[in-house]
C-alpha cells in the first residue's frame, strides 16, 4: 500500500500519511494536535491485523464457510435487527444510524489531517509575530506625509488656476518653493520686460501704443497677456488686457512662444481719446 499510518511520540495520535507527503517533507511532520515535529518514518505503525485476517481467510476451510453462511440465514426477520438494542442501553441500531452525525460529526475511520514540517515558515511568523518598534511607525507616517506633500505640489504646478482660486493654496505653493528653490511661473514671467513704449494719437478717439518685449528668462515661455491700466489723476479709469495675436506685429503672426533674449515688437490700439488720460502702465501676465 502507498499509505502508512504513524503514530506522534508525544500525544500518540495516529495519523494517515502517503509516500508523496514523506517524499517531500524529508520524513519530518508536525502533529496538528500537540505540534510535536517529529519523523514519520521512525514512528511507523505495524499493521500486524490486516495480514492476520488475510491469512485467516485466505487458510479457511469450505466448512467455516459453510457454517458463517448458515448461520446468516438463519436470522427469520433481517430488519429485526434494527430493533435489537444494545446491553445496557435503550438505544436501538435504527436510532443510532439515523443519530449517527449527532454523536459524532468526523466521517467514519477518518484520520487527523497531518502537517508537514516548515520550520522557515516557522521562524517567518515568529518575526512577524513580534511588535515593531515605535520608529517603524514613525518612519512610514513621515513617508506618507512626503508623499502626499508631493502630490499636493505636482497638482498646484500643473494646474495654476487653482492657485488663482485660492490665496491659501497660493501661499502654501510659494512658501514650499521657496524651500526647494525652485521658479513659479509668475516668477518667470516677472523676468520679462518692456522698453521703448511709445503712445500715439491715431485720431480723436482712437490711441495706439508700442513697444518692445523682452524674455530674460533663461528659457523660452509662452507669449503673455498685456493689461493696459489708464490713470488719470492717479486713479485708474480703465483697464484692457490684450492677449498675442492683439498685440504682434504682422510679421510676428503665427508665433506663440518667444525665445531668451529676443525682443519681440508688439503694437495695439484702444478706442480711447489720448486726452482722456495723463498717464498709463503695461504689466506683463502669465496666460
Amino acid at each position: 500500500m502507498s499509505d502508512k499510518q504513524t503514530r506522534c511520540p508525544h500525544c500518540q495520535t495516529v495519523y494517515k500519511v502517503s509516500v508523496t507527503q514523506l517524499t517531500v517533507a524529508q520524513g519530518m511532520v508536525c502533529c496538528a494536535k500537540c505540534s510535536t515535529q517529529f519523523n514519520a518514518l521512525t514512528y511507523l505503525v505495524k499493521q500486524p491485523e490486516s495480514e492476520e485476517l488475510v491469512k485467516k481467510s485466505t487458510s479457511s476451510s469450505p466448512n467455516d464457510l459453510k457454517t458463517f453462511q448458515k448461520d446468516i440465514f438463519e436470522e427469520k426477520d433481517i430488519i429485526a435487527i434494527f430493533d435489537r438494542k444494545i446491553e445496557n442501553s435503550n438505544m436501538d441500531l435504527r436510532t443510532y444510524l439515523n443519530n449517527l452525525n449527532k454523536f459524532n460529526i468526523d466521517p467514519i475511520a477518518a484520520f487527523p489531517a497531518l502537517n508537514l514540517s516548515s520550520r522557515s515558515k516557522d521562524r517567518q511568523f515568529d518575526k512577524t509575530s513580534k511588535p515593531r518598534h515605535p520608529a517603524y511607525y514613525v518612519a512610514w507616517f513621515f513617508a506618507n506625509v512626503a508623499l502626499l506633500f508631493i502630490f499636493v505640489f505636482q497638482l498646484l504646478w500643473f494646474n495654476p488656476s487653482l492657485l488663482a482660486k485660492s490665496p491659501t493654496l497660493n501661499a502654501f505653493f510659494i512658501n514650499s518653493c521657496a524651500m526647494f528653490n525652485c521658479v513659479t511661473i509668475d516668477q518667470r514671467y516677472k523676468k520679462m520686460t518692456i522698453s521703448h513704449l511709445n503712445t500715439v494719437a491715431i485720431d480723436d478717439h482712437s490711441t495706439e501704443f508700442n513697444g518692445i518685449l523682452i524674455n530674460n528668462y533663461e528659457k523660452s515661455l509662452n507669449l503673455p497677456l498685456l493689461k493696459l491700466s489708464l490713470i488719470d489723476k492717479g486713479v485708474i479709469k480703465a483697464s484692457y488686457i490684450k492677449s498675442s495675436t492683439d498685440y504682434l506685429v504682422p510679421s510676428l503672426n503665427g508665433i506663440t512662444r518667444i525665445p531668451t533674449n529676443s525682443p519681440f515688437e508688439f503694437k495695439f490700439a484702444i478706442n480711447v481719446s489720448k486726452t482722456s488720460f495723463d498717464n498709463y502702465k503695461i504689466e506683463v501676465i502669465r496666460p
